[in-house]
């Protein structure tokens, strides 16, 4: 691809400016799925995590911009991952902009020539956080859910709720998966646009409870401050993921799930500056971080997963660049390969 950018220049004379075209390649959000399905999108995640645990991401830590008067926060990330790519993000998730009417999770993604460091494509940030996140969701349910998983429970009904559920559809073949969220117009508008988009079939539930009550497979996407559900609702076997919370002062389960569960995480590290539940836990003496696993090790069979039938597991995820830079750097090649890719000029 070829692309150019502003240069100024400087001369005995005086500075000057000569201004060039940059050429981006972009996707459009609607087509994400076209260009990575969810399967695919599930093993560009097993792949991102297991070089993670490996050691193979150059990333720092992401930095965590909070405007607390609009219960705001924005995320600075970016990253380098030899063979797949590098690339820089900034995501926004203001909470009170459903009530405006506009996205929670908004932001861009930035891709960069891992040669010249030069920008060479841009994608919707929040459009995919989301499509990577929920193929975090359908990496570790497949690598972690028992086989025979007929059952599922999703709490919320958002827009991580949505890829949550293609995911967990994608990689069982679920009978029912139940929904629920605290808006019901919310809840049946969802089932209604998703079911037509799953095998399952789509349940709304009265209360998050009833919908863990004897699931097997159960993921919460909210960003709840406090439990959305009783621990002692787990079944012996059940697999939980909870990906909606990031900061030490939110937690989206309690202390008896946590002390109930074989713990893991995307990144030890990153688990104990932001996993609220963790961290909770550990303070509370029900949990070791010298206990939790690394979803990575799993997926590249360095540590075992599920070593029991009656054994409950637990995911929790708040998130890394790896999983952004391996879900772009495909999506950008994959895109062009397809003719789905445009070209912007800025």
């Amino acid at each position: 691809m070829e692309y150019s950018h502003p240069i100024y220049l400087t001369r005995a004379g005086g500075a000057g400016y000569c201004s060039r075209t940059m050429k981006l390649l972009t996707v459009a959000a609607h087509d994400l799925p076209k260009v990575l399905p969810m399967r695919d999108a599930v093993e560009a995640m097993k792949s991102a995590f297991a070089m993670l645990s490996a050691g193979q991401v150059v990333a720092p830590p992401r930095g965590v911009v909070p405007v607390d008067e609009v219960d705001g926060i924005s995320l600075l990330m970016g990253g380098y991952v030899p063979g797949e790519g590098l690339a820089a993000k900034t995501v926004s998730i203001f909470n009170r902009n459903r009530d405006l009417g506009k996205d929670v999770v908004t932001g861009l993604m930035l891709v960069l020539d891992p040669v010249s460091g030069e920008p060479i494509g841009l994608l919707d940030g929040g459009a995919l956080t989301a499509w990577r996140t929920g193929a975090a969701v359908g990496a570790a349910t497949d690598l972690l859910a028992r086989p025979d998983a007929r059952i599922a429970a999703l709490i919320g009904a958002g827009v991580q709720a949505r890829t949550q559920l293609l995911a967990l559809d994608a990689v069982r073949e679920l009978e029912a998966i139940r929904v629920f969220g605290l808006d019901g117009r919310q809840v049946s508008e969802f089932i209604e646009r998703l079911q037509p988009e799953v095998s399952a079939r789509l349940e709304p539930m009265t209360s998050a409870d009833a919908a863990v009550d004897g699931a097997h497979v159960i993921s919460s996407a909210t960003n709840s401050p406090t439990p959305v559900f009783d621990g002692r609702r787990l079944a012996p076997g059940a697999h939980l993921n909870a990906i909606g919370t990031f900061t030490l002062d939110r937690r989206e389960v309690d202390l008896v799930t946590v002390e109930r569960s074989t713990v893991f995480v995307d990144l030890v590290e990153a688990a104990l500056e932001e996993a609220g539940e963790l961290v909770a836990g550990v303070d509370a003496g029900v949990t070791r971080p010298e206990d939790w696993t690394e979803i990575g090790d799993v997926a590249a069979r360095r540590s075992p997963g599920r070593t029991r039938v009656d054994q409950v597991t637990f995911f929790k995820s708040v998130g890394h660049a790896v999983q952004d830079i391996v879900t772009a750097s495909r999506i950008m090649k994959r895109a062009a390969e397809t003719g789905l890719a445009r070209t912007v000029e800025l």
